[in-house]
C-alpha cells in the first residue's frame, strides 16, 4: 500500500529538485547580468569623468582643472566602491549557487548508476581533472580573474590620482612627491580589496558546506585554504 505513495512521493521530490535546478541556473545568470551592468555602469561614469576633466584641463592646469576633479574623482570613486561591495557579493552568491546545483547533480547521479557517465564527476577525483582542466581553479589566484578585482584595480588608480592631484595642489608639492604618493595609495588600495575579497571567500567557503547535508556527499570542499573532503 505504501509503494505507490512513495513512489508518487519520489517523483514529486524529483520534479521539486528540477524546478529548484532550473531556478538556480536562472539565479547564476541573474548575477552575472549584475555584475555586467554594475560593471559597465562604472567604466561609463569614469570615462565620462575623464573626458570632461580633459576638456577642463585641455589647455592649462588652472585652480579650475583641480577644483572641478578633485570634485569630480571622489564621486567616482565612491561608485567604485559601492560597485566592487556588491560584485564582491554577487561572486559569493554565484559560489553559492554553483554549489547547490552541484548538489543536486549529485543527486541525479545516483538515481541510475547507467546514467552517470553522461555527468562530470564530483567526487574527489573527478574535481581533480576538473582542476587540472582550468575548469574548476580553486587557486586563490583565481581572485584577480573576478569582475569586483577589476573594478577594484581601476577605483584604486582613481583613488591614486586623486591623491596626486591633491598632493600636488593643496600641498603644492612637486610632481615626482604627488606622483610617489598617488602610486603608494594605488598599492594599498589594491592590496585592501585584494584582502577583503579573500576573507569574503574564505568566509564563504568555510559556511557554504553547513547550508546542505554535506556528510551524505563525496563532493570535495575547501575551507580557509585547506583541501577537505567529506566523508561519504
Amino acid at each position: 500500500m505504501n509503494e505507490p505513495m512513495d513512489l508518487q512521493a519520489r517523483q514529486l521530490a524529483l520534479n521539486a529538485l528540477i524546478t529548484e535546478h532550473s531556478n538556480l541556473q536562472m539565479a547564476r545568470m541573474g548575477t552575472i547580468a549584475e555584475a555586467n551592468g554594475r560593471s559597465t555602469l562604472y567604466l561609463g561614469t569614469l570615462s565620462s569623468a575623464v573626458i570632461a576633466i580633459a576638456f577642463i584641463g585641455r589647455s592649462e592646469l588652472s585652480d579650475t582643472f583641480y577644483l572641478f576633479a578633485l570634485t569630480l574623482l571622489p564621486s567616482v570613486f565612491l561608485l567604485g566602491m559601492f560597485s566592487y561591495l556588491r560584485l564582491a557579493q554577487t561572486s559569493v552568491e554565484d559560489l553559492v549557487y554553483a554549489v547547490a546545483s552541484l548538489r543536486i547533480r549529485e543527486y541525479f547521479m545516483n538515481l541510475d548508476p547507467a546514467a552517470r557517465g553522461f555527468f562530470p564527476r564530483t567526487d574527489p577525483e573527478g574535481l581533480r581533472k576538473l582542476e587540472r582542466m582550468g575548469f574548476l581553479p580553486t587557486s586563490r589566484l583565481q581572485l584577480f580573474l573576478t569582475a569586483a578585482t577589476m573594478v577594484a584595480c581601476i577605483n584604486s588608480i582613481v583613488g591614486g590620482v586623486t591623491v596626486a592631484l591633491a598632493v600636488g595642489s593643496l600641498a603644492d608639492a612637486s610632481v615626482t612627491v604627488a606622483t610617489a604618493t598617488g602610486g603608494a595609495v594605488v598599492l594599498v588600495l589594491v592590496i585592501l580589496f585584494l584582502l577583503d575579497q579573500m576573507r569574503r571567500f574564505q568566509r564563504a567557503a568555510s559556511v557554504v558546506p553547513e547550508l546542505y547535508e554535506w556528510e551524505s556527499s563525496r563532493i570535495a570542499w575547501w575551507s580557509k585554504g585547506a583541501r577537505h573532503v567529506p566523508s561519504p
